[in-house]
């Protein structure tokens, strides 16, 4: 029988360190290479010193669709079960937590909250009213003072949206007394909380503010709008989104989408800063145009809007871009789709298969431009691909291919074509040669291609062309190619 092996104190005191006696820095750095929510949620179940100092560091979060959630940066799909939320509607969300309100939403109805990762719920005070469309909070249910706004729609046409607010406060996450209404029915489009008071916007692009002591007084003189019957633009929808201190407005718009399929889908974004002003006053100061989230995204929803910190590498969503699925009605198919307000590139978003991740379909510039006629039946191989890719990047005019005058010391069977390019009203040409004419027609499409690649790389890098190899390395993206299209977009 051998002599015990002795172990050192150092090998000793190693076997007593756990995950938890983490370096305060490495375990920061840990966290920050982790931006998905569904690592942060494993990262959070190791010890209770992990999950402590995770909310320090924003995650992005997850869009939750009919039956499952979508991770906004890696687009996975997540199945997460809502334990007493399977026969109701999300309206709202704060952090963790979801509004729900029944399906079919019969009177009394009783909206709630829901935490799905803990399972705690909330119960908001019954409403026997209109349909609640969209809820807010102020803070989070279970905190010493929270007040729950709701839009209460009454009507809703193409050219008429009628609703009104009510609001009801929480304490430590418990009722204190019912909904009550703080304004009449108007055209109102859509509220958010900002810096502790309440803002409304209506279908004229007016916002309003609604300060927090004044709620408690609007229970029995509830604000009413100057023109309560005012038409509203059936081709905008307004968001309000609060974003890194600011308040922002986004104008979606709406028309026949160039991409194929077609139908009433969104075509274009415009965003302002919101300054803050009175209830119903009658000329608010102008809007200050937005271009840059400040490392930002956003999503705007009927029931849900916010702002997110982007990753820095490996997001589906990038910074300045918008999110947002067409066709919400659709409980079932509901495309994830952006934005981008650099580029004006539209992208949508499908899983290839019902489990796995999404992947981008389709991505489109300038759709409120003129769209490219489609290709010709005899387009083939590269010329086929350069309609497309021109296409995908918001020309209007086809290519054009041009024969070339040979010179004297080229051999009589060599055909030389000059390809004629123009996308967004700049043009580049080129040449070559080939046996036949279609040898060089493909050829000179195949240098076209791999030239707007390189180019327009911002566009191109999340498409179903990405994996087209940008190898022009003399060929540099210049954001020269985007600046010109601030005063046509939409």
């Amino acid at each position: 029988m051998g002599m015990p092996r002795r172990v050192s104190k150092r090998a000793r005191l190693c076997r007593r360190r756990s995950w938890s006696d983490l370096p305060h820095d490495l375990l920061g750095e840990v966290i920050r290479r982790l931006p998905a929510l569904g690592d942060r949620l494993r990262l959070r179940a190791v010890c209770r010193q992990w999950r402590r100092a995770e909310p320090a560091h924003a995650a992005m979060p997850w869009l939750a669709a009919a039956g499952h959630c979508i991770g906004l940066h890696d687009a996975a799909i997540h199945r997460v079960a809502l334990p007493g939320g399977e026969d109701a509607a999300c309206r709202g969300s704060f952090g963790n937590w979801l509004a729900l309100v029944p399906v079919p939403p019969q009177p009394p109805c009783q909206p709630f909250l829901l935490d799905p990762f803990t399972a705690a719920r909330v119960p908001l005070p019954p409403w026997t009213g209109g349909t609640i469309s969209k809820i807010v909070l102020s803070a989070a249910p279970d905190s010493e003072d929270c007040t729950v706004a709701a839009v209460v729609c009454l009507e809703f046409g193409k050219e008429l949206r009628l609703g009104s607010i009510a609001v009801c406060r929480l304490r430590q996450g418990e009722t204190s007394r019912p909904w009550w209404c703080v304004t009449e029915t108007f055209n109102l489009e859509d509220i958010a909380f900002f810096n502790g008071n309440l803002h409304a916007v209506d279908g004229q692009e007016q916002t309003y503010l609604l300060e927090a002591e004044e709620l408690e007084r609007m229970r029995a003189w509830p604000l009413f709008h100057r023109d309560p019957v005012a038409r509203c633009s059936a081709h905008n929808k307004y968001y309000l989104v609060a974003c890194h201190g600011r308040l922002l407005l986004v104008c979606r718009s709406f028309g026949t989408s160039r991409v194929p399929g077609g139908g009433h889908h969104t075509v274009g974004f415009r965003v302002s800063a919101v300054s803050e002003h009175s209830y119903g006053t009658a000329t608010p100061p102008p809007p200050v145009k937005v271009k840059s989230f400040d490392g930002h995204a956003l999503f705007v929803g009927d029931a849900c809007c916010g702002a997110f910190a982007v990753a820095d590498d490996g997001s589906k969503i990038k910074e300045d871009q918008i999110c947002y699925a067409d066709n919400e009605g659709n409980t079932r198919h509901r495309p994830l789709q952006s934005y981008d307000m650099r580029t004006d590139c539209f992208r949508r978003y499908q899983p290839l298969r019902a489990t796995g991740p999404w992947q981008c379909v389709t991505a489109q510039r300038l759709l409120h431009r003129e769209a490219l006629p489609p290709p010709e039946a005899t387009e083939w191989g590269a010329t086929l691909l350069l309609w497309e890719v021109m296409s995908s990047l918001g020309a209007s005019r086809p290519p054009c291919y041009c024969s070339t005058r040979q010179s004297s010391q080229e051999p009589s069977n060599i055909h030389v074509i000059t390809l004629n390019v123009i996308v967004y009203d700049r043009r580049w040409s080129f040449t070559q040669s080939g046996r036949s004419v279609q040898e060089a027609k493909q050829a000179a499409a195949s240098e076209a291609v791999g030239f707007l690649r390189s180019l327009f790389r911002s566009v191109l890098d999340d498409s179903p062309w990405s994996s087209i190899p940008h190898y022009q390395s003399h060929v540099s993206e210049d954001d020269d190619l985007y600046d010109d299209l601030e005063d046509e977009s939409t």
